[in-house]
This record gives structure tokens, C-alpha cells and sequence, in this order.
């Protein structure tokens, strides 16, 4: 736990860039995207003996940033994109402290030794509020109960394949640049697999906000 003062620097920071842009014109939204997606493909190269993992999360890197730059367009602010934002948070947040206070069973030793079930079902629980919570004041409807249902294990999926990634290269962290977190792609991992599945979502139920 030494490393905690400089953790919570680090995530402080990262969440008010990641805020401040979110409320930002979409263009600027979009600049922070180019940045944050050349960042990733940058730390890519470096891991791309990882082979086929290397290239999915190429892919979703890709992926990922489109789906989330379309749902900044659905609003000003986009209600849309801030609840993927704060439900993936969420889930990060309460899967942390519940698996590292009260974790016993590990759900995936052999890609990533710190995650428990019960920590992973709690940050499930965690998004699926989030969603619900933010959506009720203006009516939930059918795109945000399917994002609530779904949300947590598509972000944890994100998760794992950046774990995947990590021990077919035989590193810790994805690159250096975030003090006590390691990499771009440690960050935004859960965020760009949600991203995708809410942007579907909203697509199929033909709620466009």
C-alpha cells in the first residue's frame, strides 16, 4: 500500500480529464480520443509479441473510441456517455474494495490472481445501480435496463482481455505513463468494452439520448 498517495493522485486526476472532457465539445471530445487512442496503440507495439490478444485489444481500441466519441454526439452533455463512464467507475471502484476486504474464491487466477467472485459480482451490482440511479429521474427505458444487466460483465470481459494481454507479454502493466496504475490501456480497458455494448444498445432499441 505504499504506493496509495501517489494511486489516488493518479485517479483523481485521470477522472476530472476524463470528466472535463466528457462535458467538453464534441471536438474536443473527439482530440482527446485521438490522444488517448494513439497512447494505446503506442503501448501496443511494445506488447505486440502478446500476438492474438495484442490484436483484439488493437481492435477494440479502435472500436471502443468510435462507440464512445457517437455516444458523446447524443447530447450536451451526453446523459449516455456519462453513465458508461460512471457505471464502468463504479464497478472498478466496489470490485475493489469488496474482493481486496472480503475475497475469498478467485474467479480467473491463471490471467488475474486479484479478482475474486465476490468482488466481481459486487461491482456488477455496483454499475447495474449506476445505470438505474442516473436514468430514473428522466424514465429508464429499455436500452439503460439491458445496459444495467449487462454492463458490469461486458466491462469485466474488457478487463480481462487487458489481463490476457499482460501475461501472454509477461508484464505488469501496459505501459508506465499513469503513476501507480501503469498505462493508458490499464485505465481504459472496462471503457472501451462498455462503450461499444451501450452505443449497440441505444442503436438496436432506437433510443438515440
Amino acid at each position: 500500500m505504499d504506493d496509495l498517495p501517489r494511486r489516488t493522485i493518479t485517479a483523481f486526476v485521470y477522472a476530472a480529464v476524463v470528466l472535463v472532457a466528457a462535458f467538453a465539445p464534441a471536438l474536443a471530445f473527439a482530440g482527446v480520443l485521438v490522444v488517448t487512442a494513439g497512447l494505446g496503440f503506442a503501448e501496443l507495439v511494445a506488447l505486440r509479441h502478446a500476438g492474438l490478444p495484442a490484436i483484439l485489444e488493437g481492435a477494440l481500441l479502435i472500436v471502443g473510441c468510435v462507440s464512445l466519441y457517437f455516444l458523446r454526439t447524443l447530447g450536451d452533455p451526453s446523459g449516455s456517455l456519462l453513465i458508461t463512464i460512471l457505471a464502468v467507475w463504479a464497478a472498478d471502484v466496489v470490485a475493489y474494495v469488496v474482493g481486496s476486504s472480503f475475497g475469498k474464491r478467485k474467479i480467473v487466477p491463471t490471467l488475474s490472481p486479484g479478482k475474486t467472485w465476490e468482488g466481481t459480482i459486487a461491482g456488477f451490482l455496483a454499475a447495474a445501480a449506476v445505470v438505474v440511479l442516473l436514468m430514473a429521474p428522466t424514465g429508464v427505458y429499455v436500452w439503460a435496463v439491458l445496459a444495467a444487466l449487462t454492463i458490469g460483465p461486458v466491462a469485466f470481459a474488457g478487463d480481462l482481455l487487458e489481463s490476457w494481454l499482460k501475461r501472454r507479454a509477461g508484464v505488469k502493466d501496459s505501459g508506465t505513463l499513469l503513476p501507480g496504475h501503469g498505462g493508458v490501456l490499464d485505465r481504459i480497458d472496462s471503457l472501451l468494452a462498455a462503450g461499444p455494448l451501450v452505443a449497440l444498445l441505444i442503436v438496436l432499441t432506437g433510443r438515440m439520448g
